[in-house]
């Protein structure tokens, strides 16, 4: 009787552990509890890591931006975005774990004669290119979503297109948005209750 209520227990754990699969929570970084000016690169800031971009402008290092108080600023949800500093054309951010990449908004940056055309994902997994998105050409003082719609990533690359001659490019972003991947989350559940099963059978 004992055993068959610890199957009965493991099981019911098990498809407790795949309901929460279905559910996993979507993360939103939307950047509005940070400062002006502050830099991203080099951290790991909501968990991710920001790495430092290619160079841009007068051959500076790119980074993750936060941008100063500007009318030429345009974050989806206010106060903050995050921005291409120096107009860097490869810009990436690492995950800590495999995630589906959804998407996030981006505008314009900066003056008009500077905005970027495009920007497109290519996404990662164990240093391998496993995705490209097309390339995303409504870059504006009006964010818009991009839908990248990325699976099973563990790093992207932010590229965008260079102004004429291959001069540096400004966008923002806000809002970048993911979910962690869902075989992640229920190998993590189930080793765990495995692992719990049979210690309580010992």
């Amino acid at each position: 009787m004992i055993k068959e209520m610890r199957v009965i227990l493991f099981a019911a754990a098990v498809i407790l552990a795949v309901v929460s699969v279905a559910n996993a929570q979507v993360v939103v970084v939307d950047f509005d509890d940070l400062d002006y000016k502050t830099t991203l690169s080099g951290t790991t800031y909501a968990g991710l890591t920001w790495e430092w971009g290619n160079l841009g402008y007068e051959y500076n290092q790119g980074y993750w931006k936060v941008p100063s108080d500007l009318p030429a600023s345009y974050p989806y949800s206010e106060p903050h975005n995050v921005i291409n500093a120096w107009g860097a054309t490869l810009m990436g951010i690492s995950f800590p774990e495999t995630v589906n990449v959804q998407g996030a908004y981006f505008a314009a940056q900066g003056d008009t004669s500077s905005w970027t055309t495009g920007v497109r994902i290519h996404g990662y997994l164990s240093g391998a290119e496993v995705e490209v998105t097309n390339w995303f050409n409504d870059i504006d003082e009006t964010p818009s979503w991009f839908a990248m719609n990325l699976s099973n990533v563990d790093r992207i690359v932010v590229e965008s297109i260079p102004l004429g001659d291959g001069h540096p490019s400004w966008y923002g972003m806000d809002d970048f948005t993911y979910v962690p991947e869902p075989a992640t989350i229920l190998l993590l559940g189930l080793g765990g209750l495995l692992l719990r099963h049979r210690r309580s059978r010992s």
